[in-house]
């Protein structure tokens, strides 16, 4: 086997992600949920687990979040997103749909208040119930992409 078709080879072997939360968002469907937090901004709350309530030291000290949820609904065998009216069909690599191989959910979100593990944050939409994988705070000069563009 070439050096090149070793880099192409992907590793098998499946690894463990443990929800550190959940979101509340009164959302009980897909359906239900806005097309995008960013433009329909509801309030909703992250609930961690008593485990992680130390890690939220400071958190207050960014007015925004990165979450990172599981999108456990989704439909996994999904590889292309199909069109709607006067869009192009695409795969999902290339489109931020729900439906995917792993559905990692990413959203930047607003920090309103937290208090004993809860966050409460506005611009997220996903359905009540969603596990919380991961939070980080953006750094407005690290996470800008002045440079980025999409043919959408």
């Amino acid at each position: 086997m070439t050096d090149t078709m070793q880099l192409l080879t992907v590793p098998s072997e499946a690894f463990e992600i443990r929800p550190i939360g959940v979101i509340r968002t009164g959302f009980e469907e897909v359906r239900d949920c806005p097309m995008s937090g960013r433009r329909n901004p509801t309030t909703s709350r992250i609930e961690l687990g008593p485990e992680y309530h130390d890690a939220l030291q400071n958190i207050e000290l960014a007015s925004h979040l990165w979450v990172l949820y599981w999108l456990h609904k989704s439909d996994r065998t999904a590889r292309v997103r199909q069109a709607r009216e006067g869009q192009i069909a695409r795969g999902v690599f290339a489109s931020r749909a729900p439906n995917r191989p792993n559905p990692i959910g990413l959203s930047a979100v607003q920090l309103l208040d937290h208090s004993d593990g809860v966050l409460t944050i506005s611009g997220l939409d996903c359905i009540d119930g969603t596990p919380v994988v991961d939070l980080k705070p953006v750094v407005p000069q690290e996470d800008a992409r002045l440079d980025a563009t999409i043919g959408w």
